[in-house]
């Protein structure tokens, strides 16, 4: 084997040193390795010297042909010339590729196949075509425009597909340049065409300076003389930035009227709204402002708030309130039953903003008892019952200061104070009222009929509602459906821990008036107003001659003056004295001789027939003149005490305005409205109601 190896050896040595000596094939030019663009044309270079085999190029090991057109191959082929040089033939075979696609990427090589006369074959080194190509223009995810949220790191997507080599990804903001941070890309390789898609990320965590800014991606490699890039705006949305305001420019007082407003800035704009107090929705509220026409002191401290909302979030604005109003008094008792040698402490609680000044004193005295929210009157005394005042005053004049009566009322047995004969229609339900004064309330209230106790329970017909007044009760006998045996006398009896009081009442049938009468009526009542036109008729005809013969002198001129002015104002005088004369009676049932002396009435001890001092509300029950007993006939005006004036022009008044800041007014003991019937006392805040049952 070894002697077989030498031999082939030495044979091809003889046979290169033949070659050399007499002039066989050579190559004298050889490819090199070549880059080109995709559409690009290149040329591989192959030169060879006294061919005497076949040429043809090789792509990747596989043989193209040796036809210079190249057939199979459009684009590609051999191009070249022969020339003669010393004898020596030379002849060029290079490859031409036009249009250079990205298949053409590949190695190649030139080679000369042997002969008889040499068996040489001739090879060019392999070198390598490499087809570049530039990428897909870039494309941003999203569209035009790139929402982002405030301050929420947010990833932007950029793609740039088909590059060769692997196109390299580039983020530009304006107004800042380059962004080198947080960017980093995901690449793919397609392994038959060698391209490579490529997605470049950028996070940003957008301020609001970033809104409306411009973002540009470049996607750029060897294949391109510029990058190309592409470029959105971004769009900074945030949860709404709001502002709360009212249009009160002045400290706020209560009755005014507030509207609250809320505004700002968001993105998206379109917002829903909600309106919230301590915590708590306000609801109809979904507009940008809110209006409360007669803000209250219930609003003072409290937290008014707007909400907004968009799809990114919601913010929220609030104010605290701080409201001026008037003092009000909260939980006093105004009706204090006490006993004689007693020690009562009287209770004055007011709120206001600024907070209110206590006082109090007698109702017939400027001079304070005491200046906090309680007065402690030790060991009771006939003397100290009555009237006393509580005065609220807000700090530095703020408001009209407000007064509130308290009554020291001395316990003792009850009365009662009804009227003996009471009317009721035949068939229609009736009632009995039992008016009861008494301090403390009483015990049991019973009704008897023929002499035995009704039985609400199982009577069937008979009910009873009991209202509470201040110093006593209104106890009503209810009875349905009245027939001719139900008038009569019905006798209510009263108990308290102090003892009782008995009362037989009267229940009489209405007298209906009869038709003639109704009639009779009708025609005076014609009469009457013919009469009075007949009247004004004579007036205005002989008006005239009258002004005549006053005219005539001076004397007349003045009689008439004197007569105009004296009459109405003597007629006005006794209309008013006898309108006080009345309302004094109704409070105070005390006999007067002449209303100039009123203060030497209160100067005197006099029989007080309420049993109740200086008692003046019209929640207290009054003595009547058809119940003789006096309950409380050891009672005496202090001699200090003043006639309530005050108390004459609320007497009549049935309402008040609600305003704060309107001057103080009484509104504690308006007198309601009993259509006619002076003996029903006004309700108070508890009503019992007990069913009917037979007797």
């Amino acid at each position: 084997m070894a002697c077989c190896i030498s031999s082939l050896i030495y044979s091809w040595v003889l046979v290169c040193l033949f070659h050399r000596v007499f002039g066989g094939q050579e190559l004298l030019e050889e490819p090199e390795n070549e880059k080109s663009i995709i559409g690009g044309r290149i040329q591989l270079k192959c030169v060879v010297k006294n061919r005497s085999g076949i040429v043809q190029w090789t792509k990747d090991g596989f043989g193209l042909g040796n036809d210079r057109d190249l057939p199979p191959y459009p684009r590609y082929r051999m191009v070249g010339g022969r020339t003669e040089v010393n004898n020596d033939i030379i002849e060029e075979f290079s490859l031409e590729i036009t249009d250079v696609q990205l298949e053409d990427d590949g190695k190649y090589n030139c080679q000369v196949t042997p002969t008889d006369d040499d068996p040489r074959v001739l090879l060019s080194q392999e070198v390598t075509v490499t087809v570049i190509a530039p990428p897909k223009p870039p494309l941003i995810d999203g569209g035009q425009v790139k929402s982002l949220v405030l301050g929420v790191p947010t990833n932007i997507t950029c793609r740039a597909d088909g590059g060769k080599p692997a196109p390299q990804m580039l983020w530009y903001k304006e107004g800042t340049g380059r962004i080198a941070n947080n960017t980093y890309t995901i690449a793919t390789t397609d392994e038959v065409t060698k391209v490579t898609d490529v997605i470049g990320i950028v996070t940003l965590k957008a301020t609001s300076d970033d809104h409306e800014k411009r973002i540009e991606c470049q996607a750029k490699n060897e294949a391109l003389r510029d990058p190309l890039s592409t470029s959105v705006i971004l769009n900074v949305q945030y949860k709404p930035i709001i502002t709360m305001s009212h249009n009160i420019t002045r400290p706020m007082k209560e009755n005014d009227y507030v509207r609250f407003s809320c505004d700002g800035d968001a993105n998206p704009r379109e917002v829903q709204w909600r309106w919230l107090r301590d915590g708590h929705l306000i609801r109809g509220q979904t507009r940008s402002y809110l209006d409360i026409p007669q803000i209250s002191s219930d609003y003072h401290q409290n937290t008014i708030a707007c909400e907004a909302t968009n799809t990114i979030g919601s913010s929220m604005a609030e104010i605290t309130l701080d409201i001026l109003y008037e003092p009000k008094f909260i939980g006093v008792n105004q009706y204090i039953p006490v006993d004689l040698d007693k020690s009562v402490t009287l209770t004055c609680n007011a709120t206001g903003n600024p907070p209110p000044q206590i006082r109090w004193r007698r109702s017939d005295s400027q001079t304070p008892l005491s200046e906090t929210t309680t007065l402690t009157i030790p060991g009771i005394q006939r003397a100290d019952l009555g009237l006393y005042i509580c005065e609220a005053s807000a700090l530095y004049g703020a408001f009209t200061t407000k007064k509130l009566d308290v009554y020291l009322l001395l316990k003792g047995p009850p009365e009662i104070k009804s009227k003996a004969t009471q009317f009721a229609e035949p068939d229609l339900d009736g009632k009995v009222s039992c008016l009861v004064r008494s301090v403390p309330y009483p015990d049991q209230i019973l009704w008897v009929r023929d002499n035995k106790i009704i039985d609400y329970a199982q009577s069937g017909r008979y009910s009873i509602t009991q209202t509470q007044m201040a110093d006593g009760v209104e106890n009503i006998l209810h009875i349905s459906h009245l027939t001719p045996s139900d008038f009569g006398q019905y006798i209510c009896t009263v108990f308290n821990g102090y003892g009782n009081d008995t009362m037989s009442i009267t229940l009489a049938e209405t007298e209906s008036l009869h038709l003639s009468y109704i009639i009779g009526a009708v025609c005076g009542g014609v009469a009457v107003l013919l009469f009075i036109a007949g009247a004004c008729i004579l007036y205005h005809r002989f008006k005239s001659s009258d002004n005549e013969s006053y005219a005539e002198t001076d004397s007349h001129t003045e009689f008439k003056k004197r007569e105009k002015s004296d009459s109405p104002s003597d007629f006005t005088k006794s209309t008013l004295m006898d309108e006080w004369r009345q309302n004094l009676n109704y409070h105070c049932p005390t006999e007067f001789d002449d209303i100039n002396n009123i203060n030497n009435v209160y100067n005197q001890p006099r029989i007080n027939t309420s049993g109740y001092g200086t008692l003046k509300s019209d929640q207290i029950i009054n003595g009547y003149e058809n119940h003789n007993g006096n309950l409380f006939s050891d009672y005496i005006h202090r001699s200090d005490e003043s006639f309530p004036v005050e108390n004459m022009n609320d007497y009549n008044t049935t309402n008040y305005g609600t305003s704060t800041f309107r001057s103080g007014s009484r509104t504690d003991f308006m007198k309601p409205d009993y259509s006619g019937d002076p003996y029903r006392l006004p309700p108070a805040n508890l009503s019992t109601t007990q069913l009917a049952t037979n007797v």
